[in-house]
């Protein structure tokens, strides 16, 4: 039923040599690039001129929201391709749970920037939570949570820095 090598410490071998904990070099880079827009949203936010700072915080929010999203529907991708293993996929709970941080991201949006932004960090770490239980389950790769973890911290610090200064 699984799909992916398991992460609990089995080394499996992939093409290339590398062993199946090791973040593909095209997802490690991508996954940095992607951090680039909170960085600089989040100095913006913090060191703009006073009539700019709700434009660059909300900009960062807005980021953060489409970031969200787009994690979400990595859960989605991943039920779609588990069906080319498992005649019972994909099931309404995987796909259910894969629209849930657009949802989230929608009302993040919705609320005034802090309380956007801590709803955000709130999201982003519930779904690194879902994200370590698939990757155990062995419905995502075994590296992801390696990619996720840093990430995940760095995005909720970012998003987090401006309300608190």
């Amino acid at each position: 039923m699984t799909s992916f090598p398991s992460s609990t410490g089995t080394r499996n071998s992939m093409p290339g040599g590398a062993d199946a904990t090791t973040i593909p070099r095209a997802a490690l880079i991508l996954g940095a690039a992607g951090f680039i827009p909170f960085a600089l949203f989040c100095v913006a936010a913090i060191m703009a001129p006073p009539r700019y700072v709700l434009q660059a915080h909300f900009a960062l929010n807005f980021y953060g929201a489409v970031i969200l999203s787009f994690m979400g529907g990595v859960h989605w991708g991943l039920e779609m391709a588990r069906q080319q293993h498992d005649a019972n996929a994909p099931t309404f709970k995987a796909l259910g749970i894969s629209v849930l941080p657009s949802l989230a991201a929608f009302a993040a949006l919705a609320m005034p920037v802090h309380y956007g932004a801590v709803a955000l960090a709130v999201c982003f770490a519930l779904l690194l939570a879902y994200d370590l239980y698939c990757a155990k389950a062995g419905l995502a790769p075994a590296w992801y949570p390696k990619l996720r973890i840093p990430l995940t911290i760095a995005v909720c610090l970012a998003v987090l820095l401006p309300s608190a200064v």
